[in-house]
């Protein structure tokens, strides 16, 4: 198994069904968008903004997971937002104990860093990749446990990436804000990973659901990145998103070849106004 598909499968045993529920009436009325201007003109979310979501695998309650705009940073010269996921779960002998982070640059938007410190069961990784939208190229490096830094990895450096290329958590945080229209598929080619494009976004319904921080009217849609993991093609995940101003990510439904995963959002913050320099 990749090492990408590692992380989002097991990203899938705390984290992101096919739904039935009008998906018939869809049937030839896809329109395909190739269109990256679909994002929001400027950032759209605060530091504070935080989301928290229980987290079940079948039916099993295996842990939880956060979103957060944790901080703005800067990288390299570049006024950033840090993004983060993490995610907390055990089960009988297994334990899982995940946080991702994303540095994300707007006008235009793309990811400038993208880190993962992982902990399954007896598996452990920590790395990031450095993204330099000047050469279209990104490198990934390992922690070094002895020099307590970051080595350049010897063979994954200088690889080719996409003009204004993002990274997963970028990109489940501004599908939040495409302008929804039901039955529409938008196509983007701007995953770091030059093999894990297009990813593609579909739309697919309107549907009430009730999850333990309230009841939500909520626009559904299917994210797919070209991997074997819980956002790939196998997967079937489906993001239920908030049909208001605040685009809240409600819930989170995948299968994959071991089971269901399950996420539904506990409880929100709204981030504080953000004052500028």
């Amino acid at each position: 198994m990749s090492g990408r598909s590692l992380k989002l499968s097991a990203a899938c045993v705390a984290i992101l069904a096919v739904a039935v529920a009008n998906a018939g009436s869809l049937v030839g009325q896809t329109e395909r968008t190739v269109d990256d201007s679909s994002f929001p003109e400027t950032w759209p979310f605060q530091v504070g903004e935080e989301a928290e979501y229980a987290v079940l695998f079948g039916r099993i309650q295996f842990g939880r997971m956060t979103l957060r705009v944790e901080a703005q940073d800067t990288i390299r010269g570049t006024p950033t937002h840090r993004l983060s996921m993490e995610i907390e779960g055990r089960i009988p002998l297994y334990r899982l104990d995940d946080r991702t982070v994303s540095w994300i640059a707007s006008d235009p938007y793309r990811s400038l860093r993208f880190e993962e410190v992982l902990r399954q069961g007896s598996y452990r990784r920590h790395r990031r990749w450095e993204l330099d939208h000047e050469t279209l190229t990104a490198t990934r490096e390992d922690w070094d446990e002895e020099a307590e830094a970051y080595r350049p990895h010897r063979r994954q450096r200088d690889l080719p990436m996409p003009p204004g290329a993002l990274d997963e958590i970028s990109y489940l945080f501004l599908i939040r804000k495409l302008d929804f229209e039901i039955g529409r598929t938008y196509e983007f080619n701007r995953y770091f990973e030059e093999d894990g494009n297009p990813v593609v976004v579909e739309v697919l319904r309107r549907e009430r659901v009730r999850v333990p921080a309230g009841t939500f009217e909520t626009i559904v849609v299917r994210p797919i990145i070209q991997t074997d993991g819980l956002f790939g093609e196998d997967g079937q995940a489906e993001v239920f998103i908030s049909d208001d101003d605040r685009r809240l990510i409600v819930q989170i439904k995948s299968r994959m070849l071991r089971g269901a995963v399950n996420m539904y959002l506990r409880e929100s913050t709204s981030g504080e106004a953000e004052t500028g320099g």
